[in-house]
Protein backbone atom coordinates (compact mmCIF):
# COMPACT_ATOMS: atom_id res chain seq x y z
CA UNK A 1 0.00 0.00 0.00
CA UNK A 2 1.23 3.80 -0.77
CA UNK A 3 -0.62 6.86 -0.14
CA UNK A 4 -0.24 8.84 -3.30
CA UNK A 5 -2.31 12.05 -1.95
CA UNK A 6 -4.46 13.01 1.67
CA UNK A 7 -6.47 15.82 2.30
CA UNK A 8 -8.23 16.85 5.30
CA UNK A 9 -11.27 19.42 5.12
CA UNK A 10 -14.25 20.40 7.52
CA UNK A 11 -13.87 16.98 8.90
CA UNK A 12 -13.63 15.20 6.10
CA UNK A 13 -10.98 12.93 4.93
CA UNK A 14 -9.96 12.96 1.10
CA UNK A 15 -7.07 9.92 0.32
CA UNK A 16 -5.76 8.26 -2.81
CA UNK A 17 -4.10 4.80 -2.11
CA UNK A 18 -2.03 2.83 -4.31
CA UNK A 19 -2.36 -1.45 -4.34
CA UNK A 20 0.44 -2.79 -6.11
CA UNK A 21 1.08 -5.31 -8.29
CA UNK A 22 2.14 -8.08 -6.18
CA UNK A 23 -0.81 -7.38 -3.57
CA UNK A 24 -3.58 -6.81 -6.08
CA UNK A 25 -2.46 -10.56 -7.51
CA UNK A 26 -2.44 -11.99 -4.21
CA UNK A 27 -6.27 -10.73 -3.90
CA UNK A 28 -6.49 -12.25 -6.84
CA UNK A 29 -6.01 -15.76 -5.93
CA UNK A 30 -7.97 -15.64 -2.59
CA UNK A 31 -10.68 -14.32 -5.00
CA UNK A 32 -10.27 -17.43 -6.96
CA UNK A 33 -9.73 -19.68 -3.58
CA UNK A 34 -13.24 -18.36 -2.88
CA UNK A 35 -15.36 -18.61 -6.64
CA UNK A 36 -13.53 -21.86 -7.52
CA UNK A 37 -16.69 -22.99 -8.73
CA UNK A 38 -17.24 -19.86 -10.79
CA UNK A 39 -13.71 -20.28 -12.71
CA UNK A 40 -12.50 -24.06 -13.32
CA UNK A 41 -10.18 -24.65 -15.22
CA UNK A 42 -10.07 -27.83 -17.10
CA UNK A 43 -7.53 -30.61 -16.12
CA UNK A 44 -6.12 -28.59 -12.74
CA UNK A 45 -8.03 -29.47 -9.27
CA UNK A 46 -10.12 -26.58 -7.73
CA UNK A 47 -8.00 -23.96 -6.35
CA UNK A 48 -4.72 -25.18 -7.47
CA UNK A 49 -5.11 -22.95 -10.82
CA UNK A 50 -2.35 -20.38 -11.23
CA UNK A 51 -3.34 -16.69 -12.29
CA UNK A 52 -1.59 -17.47 -15.50
CA UNK A 53 -4.00 -20.60 -16.59
CA UNK A 54 -7.16 -18.44 -15.27
CA UNK A 55 -6.25 -15.60 -17.67
CA UNK A 56 -5.73 -17.90 -20.64
CA UNK A 57 -8.78 -19.70 -19.82
CA UNK A 58 -11.51 -16.08 -19.06
CA UNK A 59 -9.02 -13.50 -20.29
CA UNK A 60 -6.53 -11.04 -18.76
CA UNK A 61 -9.18 -9.64 -16.41
CA UNK A 62 -10.37 -12.90 -14.66
CA UNK A 63 -10.91 -12.19 -10.78
CA UNK A 64 -10.49 -7.93 -11.06
CA UNK A 65 -14.11 -7.38 -9.35
CA UNK A 66 -13.74 -9.89 -6.59
CA UNK A 67 -10.30 -9.18 -5.76
CA UNK A 68 -11.15 -5.18 -5.92
CA UNK A 69 -13.86 -6.27 -3.31
CA UNK A 70 -11.73 -7.72 -1.18
CA UNK A 71 -8.40 -5.31 -1.69
CA UNK A 72 -10.04 -2.10 -1.16
CA UNK A 73 -11.67 -2.56 1.96
CA UNK A 74 -8.75 -4.45 3.82
CA UNK A 75 -6.27 -1.56 2.25
CA UNK A 76 -8.25 1.17 3.85
CA UNK A 77 -8.89 -0.48 7.35
CA UNK A 78 -4.51 -1.01 7.39
CA UNK A 79 -4.32 2.83 5.96
CA UNK A 80 -6.21 4.03 9.34
CA UNK A 81 -4.48 1.36 11.32
CA UNK A 82 -0.68 2.60 10.55
CA UNK A 83 -1.76 6.50 10.61
CA UNK A 84 -4.21 6.08 13.94
CA UNK A 85 -7.23 7.55 12.12
CA UNK A 86 -10.87 6.92 13.11
CA UNK A 87 -13.84 7.57 11.03
CA UNK A 88 -17.61 6.98 11.47
CA UNK A 89 -20.25 6.59 9.20
CA UNK A 90 -19.58 4.33 5.56
CA UNK A 91 -16.48 5.35 3.48
CA UNK A 92 -17.19 6.09 -0.34
CA UNK A 93 -14.71 4.56 -3.15
CA UNK A 94 -13.98 6.68 -6.33
CA UNK A 95 -11.99 6.99 -9.00
CA UNK A 96 -10.53 3.89 -9.09
CA UNK A 97 -7.77 3.65 -12.35
CA UNK A 98 -5.71 0.67 -12.97
CA UNK A 99 -2.38 1.73 -13.73
CA UNK A 100 0.44 0.46 -16.39
CA UNK A 101 2.44 -1.63 -13.82
CA UNK A 102 -0.57 -4.17 -12.58
CA UNK A 103 -1.56 -1.73 -9.88
CA UNK A 104 -4.62 -0.31 -8.64
CA UNK A 105 -5.15 3.58 -6.96
CA UNK A 106 -8.23 4.35 -5.83
CA UNK A 107 -9.68 7.74 -3.62
CA UNK A 108 -11.86 6.90 -0.49
CA UNK A 109 -13.90 9.85 0.98
CA UNK A 110 -14.33 9.41 5.05
CA UNK A 111 -15.73 11.61 7.81
CA UNK A 112 -13.54 12.10 10.02
CA UNK A 113 -14.25 11.25 13.93
CA UNK A 114 -13.07 14.41 15.64
CA UNK A 115 -10.46 14.63 18.55
CA UNK A 116 -11.82 16.31 21.85
CA UNK A 117 -9.97 17.64 24.83
CA UNK A 118 -10.75 16.24 27.80
CA UNK A 119 -11.50 18.79 30.83
CA UNK A 120 -12.70 17.26 34.64
CA UNK A 121 -14.39 14.30 34.27
CA UNK A 122 -13.51 12.85 37.76
CA UNK A 123 -15.05 13.77 41.30
CA UNK A 124 -17.77 16.35 39.55
CA UNK A 125 -19.18 18.02 42.42
CA UNK A 126 -23.48 18.64 41.16
CA UNK A 127 -26.47 20.14 43.43
CA UNK A 128 -27.93 16.64 43.72
CA UNK A 129 -27.92 14.02 46.16
CA UNK A 130 -27.24 10.75 44.87
CA UNK A 131 -30.37 7.85 45.30
CA UNK A 132 -32.78 10.68 46.69
CA UNK A 133 -32.33 12.63 42.85
CA UNK A 134 -30.90 9.96 40.89
CA UNK A 135 -31.86 11.16 37.63
CA UNK A 136 -31.08 14.51 38.66
CA UNK A 137 -27.61 13.79 40.08
CA UNK A 138 -26.61 11.98 36.71
CA UNK A 139 -27.98 14.07 33.88
CA UNK A 140 -26.05 16.62 35.94
CA UNK A 141 -23.13 14.99 36.12
CA UNK A 142 -22.87 14.33 32.37
CA UNK A 143 -23.38 17.68 31.43
CA UNK A 144 -21.18 18.95 33.48
CA UNK A 145 -18.28 17.19 32.06
CA UNK A 146 -19.72 17.75 28.66
CA UNK A 147 -19.35 21.38 29.39
CA UNK A 148 -15.52 20.74 30.80
CA UNK A 149 -15.01 19.06 27.09
CA UNK A 150 -13.51 21.25 24.60
CA UNK A 151 -13.90 19.96 20.74
CA UNK A 152 -16.16 20.56 17.55
CA UNK A 153 -18.71 18.20 16.28
CA UNK A 154 -19.16 17.58 12.79
CA UNK A 155 -22.39 17.94 11.55
CA UNK A 156 -22.17 14.94 9.79
CA UNK A 157 -21.69 12.99 13.09
CA UNK A 158 -25.48 14.56 14.82
CA UNK A 159 -27.12 13.33 11.02
CA UNK A 160 -25.98 9.73 11.91
CA UNK A 161 -26.82 9.86 15.42
CA UNK A 162 -30.21 11.08 14.05
CA UNK A 163 -30.81 8.37 11.62
CA UNK A 164 -30.08 5.82 14.72
CA UNK A 165 -32.67 8.10 16.99
CA UNK A 166 -35.23 7.50 13.87
CA UNK A 167 -34.48 3.87 13.47
CA UNK A 168 -34.44 3.08 17.33
CA UNK A 169 -38.21 5.10 16.89
CA UNK A 170 -38.93 3.14 13.55
CA UNK A 171 -38.32 -0.34 15.87
CA UNK A 172 -40.78 0.41 18.94
CA UNK A 173 -43.34 1.09 16.75
CA UNK A 174 -43.05 -1.59 14.50
CA UNK A 175 -43.49 -3.52 17.92
CA UNK A 176 -45.93 -1.72 19.02
CA UNK A 177 -49.64 -3.32 17.98
CA UNK A 178 -51.57 0.21 18.37
CA UNK A 179 -49.78 1.68 15.44
CA UNK A 180 -50.19 -1.92 13.46
CA UNK A 181 -54.06 -1.20 14.23
CA UNK A 182 -54.30 2.51 14.17
CA UNK A 183 -52.35 2.21 10.32
CA UNK A 184 -55.26 -0.22 9.15
CA UNK A 185 -57.76 1.71 10.15
CA UNK A 186 -56.23 4.76 8.67
CA UNK A 187 -56.13 2.51 5.56
CA UNK A 188 -59.56 0.95 5.34
CA UNK A 189 -61.83 4.14 6.85
CA UNK A 190 -60.39 6.29 3.87
CA UNK A 191 -61.23 3.60 1.20
CA UNK A 192 -64.73 3.39 3.50
CA UNK A 193 -65.46 7.12 2.91
CA UNK A 194 -64.52 6.67 -1.24
CA UNK A 195 -66.49 3.44 -1.56
CA UNK A 196 -69.41 5.69 -0.19
CA UNK A 197 -68.67 8.68 -2.31
CA UNK A 198 -68.03 11.27 1.04
CA UNK A 199 -65.12 13.66 0.64
CA UNK A 200 -63.38 14.36 4.10
CA UNK A 201 -60.37 16.02 4.94
CA UNK A 202 -57.47 14.05 5.95
CA UNK A 203 -57.26 15.38 9.40
CA UNK A 204 -60.22 14.34 10.35
CA UNK A 205 -60.29 11.50 8.90
CA UNK A 206 -57.15 10.77 11.16
CA UNK A 207 -58.72 11.77 13.57
CA UNK A 208 -61.72 9.82 13.51
CA UNK A 209 -59.20 6.51 12.59
CA UNK A 210 -57.82 7.68 16.27
CA UNK A 211 -60.99 7.29 17.86
CA UNK A 212 -62.07 4.01 16.33
CA UNK A 213 -58.53 2.57 17.16
CA UNK A 214 -58.74 3.01 20.63
CA UNK A 215 -62.53 1.61 20.49
CA UNK A 216 -61.54 -1.36 18.16
CA UNK A 217 -58.63 -2.29 20.47
CA UNK A 218 -60.70 -2.15 23.84
CA UNK A 219 -61.20 -5.34 25.43
CA UNK A 220 -65.08 -4.96 24.70
CA UNK A 221 -64.48 -5.78 21.26
CA UNK A 222 -61.20 -7.37 20.67
CA UNK A 223 -62.59 -10.67 20.27
CA UNK A 224 -65.23 -9.33 17.23
CA UNK A 225 -63.31 -6.10 15.79
CA UNK A 226 -64.29 -6.63 12.70
CA UNK A 227 -68.08 -6.46 13.00
CA UNK A 228 -67.54 -3.89 15.04
CA UNK A 229 -65.74 -1.93 13.15
CA UNK A 230 -68.11 -2.83 9.92
CA UNK A 231 -70.77 -1.55 12.12
CA UNK A 232 -69.14 1.90 13.39
CA UNK A 233 -67.99 2.85 10.00
CA UNK A 234 -71.52 2.40 8.06
CA UNK A 235 -72.96 4.38 11.16
CA UNK A 236 -69.96 7.34 10.43
CA UNK A 237 -70.26 7.28 6.54
CA UNK A 238 -74.01 7.64 7.25
CA UNK A 239 -73.68 11.23 8.59
CA UNK A 240 -71.85 12.26 5.33
CA UNK A 241 -73.41 10.64 2.86
CA UNK A 242 -76.36 8.55 1.80
CA UNK A 243 -75.15 5.01 1.50
CA UNK A 244 -76.59 1.45 -0.35
CA UNK A 245 -78.45 -1.22 1.69
CA UNK A 246 -74.96 -3.75 1.28
CA UNK A 247 -72.24 -0.66 1.95
CA UNK A 248 -71.65 -2.78 5.40
CA UNK A 249 -70.86 -5.63 3.28
CA UNK A 250 -69.00 -3.00 0.91
CA UNK A 251 -67.29 -2.22 4.14
CA UNK A 252 -66.25 -5.93 5.38
CA UNK A 253 -64.91 -6.65 1.50
CA UNK A 254 -62.28 -3.31 2.67
CA UNK A 255 -61.17 -4.61 5.49
CA UNK A 256 -60.56 -8.27 4.14
CA UNK A 257 -58.24 -6.42 1.36
CA UNK A 258 -56.19 -4.22 3.78
CA UNK A 259 -55.89 -7.81 6.08
CA UNK A 260 -54.19 -9.68 2.44
CA UNK A 261 -52.45 -6.48 1.05
CA UNK A 262 -50.68 -6.39 4.80
CA UNK A 263 -49.57 -9.69 3.92
CA UNK A 264 -47.70 -8.59 0.31
CA UNK A 265 -45.97 -6.08 2.11
CA UNK A 266 -42.05 -6.19 2.71
CA UNK A 267 -40.64 -5.56 5.99
CA UNK A 268 -39.77 -1.86 4.90
CA UNK A 269 -42.62 -0.79 3.58
CA UNK A 270 -44.83 -1.77 6.47
CA UNK A 271 -42.26 0.12 8.99
CA UNK A 272 -42.71 3.14 6.46
CA UNK A 273 -46.51 2.85 6.68
CA UNK A 274 -46.64 2.79 10.57
CA UNK A 275 -44.04 5.59 10.76
CA UNK A 276 -46.14 7.52 8.75
CA UNK A 277 -49.40 6.81 10.76
CA UNK A 278 -47.42 7.45 13.93
CA UNK A 279 -46.20 10.90 12.54
CA UNK A 280 -49.50 11.59 11.92
CA UNK A 281 -50.71 10.63 15.29
CA UNK A 282 -48.42 13.50 16.95
CA UNK A 283 -49.65 15.47 13.59
CA UNK A 284 -46.00 15.74 12.78
CA UNK A 285 -44.54 15.72 9.26
CA UNK A 286 -40.97 13.55 9.35
CA UNK A 287 -38.45 16.82 9.33
CA UNK A 288 -40.59 18.56 12.33
CA UNK A 289 -40.22 15.33 14.47
CA UNK A 290 -36.56 15.74 13.27
CA UNK A 291 -36.77 19.27 14.49
CA UNK A 292 -37.85 18.15 17.76
CA UNK A 293 -34.90 15.34 18.42
CA UNK A 294 -32.19 17.37 16.97
CA UNK A 295 -30.92 18.38 20.44
CA UNK A 296 -31.56 15.26 21.38
CA UNK A 297 -29.17 13.96 18.72
CA UNK A 298 -26.49 16.73 19.78
CA UNK A 299 -26.29 15.86 23.25
CA UNK A 300 -26.48 12.27 22.47
CA UNK A 301 -23.62 13.03 20.54
CA UNK A 302 -21.40 15.39 22.87
CA UNK A 303 -22.28 12.31 25.11
CA UNK A 304 -20.76 9.50 23.23
CA UNK A 305 -17.53 11.79 22.70
CA UNK A 306 -17.57 12.78 26.02
CA UNK A 307 -17.57 8.68 27.10
CA UNK A 308 -15.48 7.30 23.75
CA UNK A 309 -12.29 10.25 25.18
CA UNK A 310 -12.75 8.57 28.80
CA UNK A 311 -12.53 5.19 27.64
CA UNK A 312 -9.48 6.03 25.46
CA UNK A 313 -7.68 8.00 28.30
CA UNK A 314 -8.49 5.83 30.78
CA UNK A 315 -7.92 2.59 28.39
CA UNK A 316 -10.98 0.60 29.59
CA UNK A 317 -11.50 -2.85 27.70
CA UNK A 318 -13.97 -5.46 27.57
CA UNK A 319 -12.95 -8.84 28.03
CA UNK A 320 -14.66 -12.06 26.90
CA UNK A 321 -16.52 -12.81 29.34
CA UNK A 322 -18.07 -9.11 29.71
CA UNK A 323 -18.70 -9.27 25.56
CA UNK A 324 -20.66 -12.20 26.18
CA UNK A 325 -22.41 -11.72 29.32
CA UNK A 326 -23.37 -8.44 27.00
CA UNK A 327 -24.53 -10.42 24.25
CA UNK A 328 -26.83 -12.81 26.14
CA UNK A 329 -28.84 -9.99 28.57
CA UNK A 330 -29.03 -8.32 24.32
CA UNK A 331 -30.64 -11.38 23.00
CA UNK A 332 -32.75 -12.10 25.92
CA UNK A 333 -34.46 -8.74 25.85
CA UNK A 334 -35.63 -9.77 22.03
CA UNK A 335 -35.67 -13.13 22.59
CA UNK A 336 -33.53 -14.61 20.04
CA UNK A 337 -30.19 -17.29 21.04
CA UNK A 338 -26.96 -15.27 21.64
CA UNK A 339 -25.71 -16.95 18.45
CA UNK A 340 -28.37 -15.02 15.94
CA UNK A 341 -27.38 -11.80 18.03
CA UNK A 342 -23.83 -11.90 17.58
CA UNK A 343 -24.51 -12.60 13.78
CA UNK A 344 -26.50 -9.72 13.49
CA UNK A 345 -24.20 -6.83 15.34
CA UNK A 346 -21.39 -5.35 14.69
CA UNK A 347 -18.72 -6.63 17.29
CA UNK A 348 -16.44 -3.36 17.27
CA UNK A 349 -19.56 -1.13 17.78
CA UNK A 350 -21.11 -3.09 20.35
CA UNK A 351 -17.73 -3.68 21.98
CA UNK A 352 -17.41 0.61 21.98
CA UNK A 353 -20.90 0.96 23.56
CA UNK A 354 -19.58 -1.42 26.42
CA UNK A 355 -16.95 0.87 26.79
CA UNK A 356 -18.70 3.60 26.66
CA UNK A 357 -20.91 1.89 29.27
CA UNK A 358 -18.02 1.36 31.55
CA UNK A 359 -16.43 5.06 31.20
CA UNK A 360 -20.24 6.67 32.50
CA UNK A 361 -19.95 4.30 35.61
CA UNK A 362 -16.78 5.33 36.18
CA UNK A 363 -18.06 8.89 36.04
CA UNK A 364 -20.98 8.79 37.76
CA UNK A 365 -19.11 6.96 41.01
CA UNK A 366 -16.58 9.44 40.74
CA UNK A 367 -18.94 12.30 41.21
CA UNK A 368 -19.93 13.98 44.60
CA UNK A 369 -22.69 16.49 45.84
CA UNK A 370 -21.99 19.87 46.62
CA UNK A 371 -24.37 20.31 49.52
CA UNK A 372 -24.12 24.43 49.83
CA UNK A 373 -24.92 24.52 45.91
CA UNK A 374 -27.97 22.14 46.85
CA UNK A 375 -28.69 24.58 49.82
CA UNK A 376 -28.92 27.31 47.57
CA UNK A 377 -30.73 25.06 44.17
CA UNK A 378 -33.54 24.59 47.03
CA UNK A 379 -34.03 28.33 47.92
CA UNK A 380 -34.13 29.07 44.50
CA UNK A 381 -37.14 26.94 44.11
CA UNK A 382 -38.90 27.48 46.85
CA UNK A 383 -38.69 31.31 46.41
CA UNK A 384 -40.34 30.94 42.98
CA UNK A 385 -42.69 27.93 43.79
CA UNK A 386 -43.78 30.28 46.45
CA UNK A 387 -43.81 33.42 43.94
CA UNK A 388 -45.83 31.53 41.63
CA UNK A 389 -48.61 30.18 44.37
CA UNK A 390 -48.72 34.30 45.39
CA UNK A 391 -51.64 34.73 42.29
CA UNK A 392 -53.21 31.33 42.68
CA UNK A 393 -56.25 31.64 44.42
CA UNK A 394 -56.83 28.76 46.88
CA UNK A 395 -60.50 27.78 46.45
CA UNK A 396 -62.35 25.46 49.14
Amino acid sequence: MRIEKRTVKDYVLYVTLYIDKNEFDTARKTAYLDNTDRYPVIGIAPGLASLADLEKTYGPAVLFDEALSLAIPSTFKSFLEKEGVRIFGKPEVSDMQFASDGGVSFQVKADLFPEVKLGQYMGIEVPYVRMEQQAEFERAVIQKACENMEGEIPPALIDQKMEAILAQEKLSIQNDAVYHLLADMLVILDEAYVAAGAARPKVQVRNEAMDLMLQTASAEHEMDWKAFLKEQITVMAERYHSIPDDFSQTVGQIIERRMQSKQKRTPEEQTEELFKAYLGSLELTEDQWKNQRSGQAAREVCIDLLLDAVAREEKITVDSSEFHEAMEELASRYDISPEEAEAHIDRDAFTGKLERDKALRMILNSAVTDYEAKADLDKKRAQARAKMEEGVEVRK
